[in-house]
């Protein structure tokens, strides 16, 4: 996997929420073409509750999905970023643990961990 550099957004510092770190979940990639980093403006952070998922460029319709600890699928929207570009999901009801997103749109695959207390 290539680690992506995403774009912090400053709503994203201001609030303090803690960034997830995103990654490259490619599984189609062709071993013999290496990949160099991306700058990609896509960015998720957690704080208090929410969790954030911005696209500071628009990428037509993406989805978001959060799994739980299990690999079940415990949230799941399909955007149209070209309208929207800030997604907020409430975990106040999940419970405690590791969550991984999974952010999709047109060949790329993202995907990252975080914690929910």
């Amino acid at each position: 996997m290539v680690c992506l550099i995403s774009c912090l957004p400053l709503q994203t510092i201001l609030a303090g929420g803690q960034p997830i770190v995103l990654e490259d979940d490619n599984t189609n990639a062709d071993p013999t073409r290496p990949r160099i980093p991306t700058l990609l403006c896509v960015s998720a952070s957690i704080d208090n509750n929410q969790l954030a998922v911005y696209f500071d460029s628009p990428v037509g319709d993406a989805t978001i999905t959060v799994y739980d600890a299990n690999n079940n699928i415990v949230s799941q929207q399909t955007v149209d970023t070209d309208s929207i570009s800030e997604v907020s999901i409430s975990t106040a009801l999940w419970t405690s643990g590791t969550y991984t997103l999974k952010i999709s749109y047109g060949s790329t695959r993202l995907t990252g961990e975080f914690q929910t207390e």
